[in-house]
């Protein structure tokens, strides 16, 4: 029965339903996709706006249903199904071939490891930084995804962590078997083959995956918080410095090279400016922006101090707690290092992270320095400007040391850093932090107190801890994020031999649990070879379908094939013990997507622009006597 028609005026590519089946999602040429609620009618729970990742290669659901793999060329994107948040992107050009559920068969042990503290929100921030971390809790099953390249399978723990890889050639379609003991992967050679293998070692392993595995989300979580409060705090700079900084760096392109300090240090000496420089004083900076800055500048460092001290110390305090957890699980090596975790590249992370501590420590060093500089010398400008204008300068106060502040700085050889595109007043510093490159003017580490204490209270650690005053904040972060790539590396022992070798008919269909893998050999016949022992199965009872077998889509106790006839009308079959309930197609189906639980059929037309859903039980009589007849048809 046709329960919902659509049409489109841009084509579809992929479908893919959920595992209850209550969702599918569609992905179009125009790298758009959308999830929909199809249950007797259509409605768009969230659509994906083309962010110029390139076309949708793949649409994968999780086993629960709760997020949802949209595969890129070059990237895997995570979204979680309710509301449709990014959770998770990573770099690859691999395929995902599956994506299974290998239940626990341990208690959980999420007491033994450190949560996730509640951390400051951090504002213009919408991204949901906890949802990688919050769908991870509290999970009965080890999601295990499965991703292909021509060199072989990688294994990759929630969609998130790699934790070993299966060399097979030119794998098309892979399965896991819920235990985890063993990988079924389906070639996509001339003739096609299927290869078993032992996986042992991986289903000793899940509960010390899934620990890891859980750490890794949580620290995964942090370092995207950490990410957020760097680009909140370089916002909080920019809006506040980006305006002046033009204006004044317009101003110097417009006069001689080395002119711009010397009628700055005029007017400070003499009280009087030159006519290009008393006109930007005051008919451009004005007196009033300048004492607007004045007040939103010390506002902007203070707003920047205050996500330093509470935003990025809480979140590298929490780091360094969930790394030091981690630095004793790789002690224990019976049981974690038998997985791959290394103590000496959880040691080395710990490192960068006590690097970035200290680069954040000096940084409010640089802000508490360039605050009072900057107040400084736009007191003084201020008060310059204000002489200018025939006013009374007294109501502008400076103290003998903010006078001295801006007679070094005037004296030093340039007032501008340049950076690649960009230049900056070179009386603040911070702005060097929040970018990619060196800092220009790193700080003078000689008889830094800050730095001796630090060491003092480290002095055991001084061979790990490394001082690097010429990184910026951002480049920190990326030496601690590389680290956590090395330390997070898991490798279960390499599996190179299959149990058994297969050849099989190129329509094939692989069970959801991986009992056995159904193909179409050459009279048309559908044939079942059981798993992991390699074995055909003899069935009790013959279904037969006469018209030509087109595609297989299997369950784990029935399958579903799409046929052909002579005259060219085409069906699906769902074949069951001793039934088949066969349901009419339109006659130009492009693509068809079985659901797994209700056995709903969503039809792609030829050119992609009209879908149906269809309801292939509707034929479907409930027979009792069938219950008791036992074996698979073929």
């Amino acid at each position: 029965m046709l329960q919902v028609e659509r049409t489109f005026s841009t084509p579809i590519e992929h479908a893919a339903w959920s595992p209850t089946a209550d969702l599918l999602a569609l992905s179009y040429s125009s790298q758009e996709v959308d999830v929909i609620r199809t249950c007797m009618t259509w409605q768009i729970v969230w659509k994906l706006k083309d962010e110029g990742e390139g076309v949708v290669r793949g649409l994968v659901w999780r086993p629960d249903g709760k997020v949802l793999a949209v595969r890129h060329p070059d990237i895997v994107n995570l979204y979680k199904v309710e509301g449709g948040t990014l959770i998770h992107s990573s770099s690859t050009r691999d395929t995902i071939s599956a994506w299974c559920g290998v239940p626990l068969t341990t208690p959980d042990r999420d007491y033994l490891l450190p949560p996730v503290p509640k951390l400051p929100p951090i504002e213009d921030v919408k991204t949901d930084i906890m949802a990688t971390r919050d769908l991870l809790q509290g999970q009965p099953d080890l999601n295990i995804m499965a991703m292909t390249d021509e060199a072989g399978v990688k294994l990759v723990s929630q969609g998130i962590l790699q934790i070993g890889s299966v060399p097979t050639p030119a794998p098309a379609t892979v399965g896991l078997t819920p235990d985890g003991g063993y990988l079924c992967a389906v070639s996509a050679t001339n003739p096609v083959t299927c290869r078993v293998y032992d996986c042992s070692q991986l289903a000793e392993n899940l509960q010390n995956i899934n620990d890891i595995t859980k750490i890794y989300s949580n620290v995964l979580t942090l370092s995207e918080y950490m990410l957020s409060t760097f680009k909140a705090m370089s916002d909080c700079w920019d809006t506040v410095l980006s305006e002046f900084n033009k204006k004044l760096f317009a101003f110097h392109m417009s006069l001689h090279p080395g002119t711009l300090s010397k009628q700055f240090l005029h007017l400070f000496v003499t009280g009087t400016a030159s006519m290009e420089l008393e006109n930007f004083l005051v008919h451009t900076l004005k007196e009033k922006e300048i004492s607007k800055l004045l007040s939103s500048t010390l506002q902007s460092y203070q707003g920047i101090e205050k996500l330093i001290t509470r935003q990025l110390m809480s979140c590298c305090y929490a780091l360094s707690t969930h790394l030091q957890t981690l630095l004793g699980m790789s002690r224990w090596y019976d049981r974690y290092g038998a997985v791959g975790l290394s103590e000496c590249a959880v040691q080395h992370s710990i490192n960068k992270l006590s690097g970035l501590m200290i680069k954040s420590q000096e940084l409010l060093q640089s802000i508490s320095r360039s605050k009072m500089r900057l107040s400084a010398f736009l007191k003084w400008l201020l008060k310059a400007t204000i002489s200018l204008s025939d006013e009374n300068p007294t109501v502008v106060k400076l103290t003998e040391e903010e006078l001295k502040l801006v007679v070094d700085f005037l004296k030093t050889e340039s007032l501008f850093a340049t950076r690649a595109d960009t230049c900056h007043f070179n009386i603040d510093t911070v702005w060097q932090y929040f970018g990619e490159d060196n800092i220009i003017t790193p700080p003078d580490f000689h008889n830094n107190k800050l730095l001796d204490t630090v060491l003092t209270l480290l002095k055991d650690k001084k061979p790990y801890l490394t001082v690097q005053p010429n990184l910026s904040l951002l480049q920190s972060h990326k030496l601690f994020s590389d680290s956590l790539l090395q330390c997070f590396e898991l490798s279960l022992p390499e599996i190179t031999t299959p149990l058994h070798t297969l050849t099989i008919g190129s329509l094939y269909t692989l069970a959801t649990d991986c009992s056995n893998i159904r193909y179409v050999d050459s009279s048309n016949t559908v044939r079942a070879l059981s798993l992991p022992d390699g074995t055909h199965q003899r069935p009790n009872r013959r279904l037969n379908v006469t018209d030509t077998i087109t595609q297989l889509h299997g369950y784990d106790a029935d399958y579903v094939v799409e046929t052909e006839d002579s005259e060219g009308r085409k069906a699906v079959c769902i074949c069951m013990e001793g039934e088949v309930v066969r349901s009419e197609l339109p006659g130009d189906v492009g693509l068809v997507v079985i659901s797994e639980s209700r056995r709903l059929g969503a039809v792609v037309s030829a050119l992609g622009r009209r879908i149906q859903i269809l309801d292939l039980e509707e034929n479907e009589d409930d027979d009792d006597d069938d219950e008791d007849e036992e074996g698979e048809e073929i």
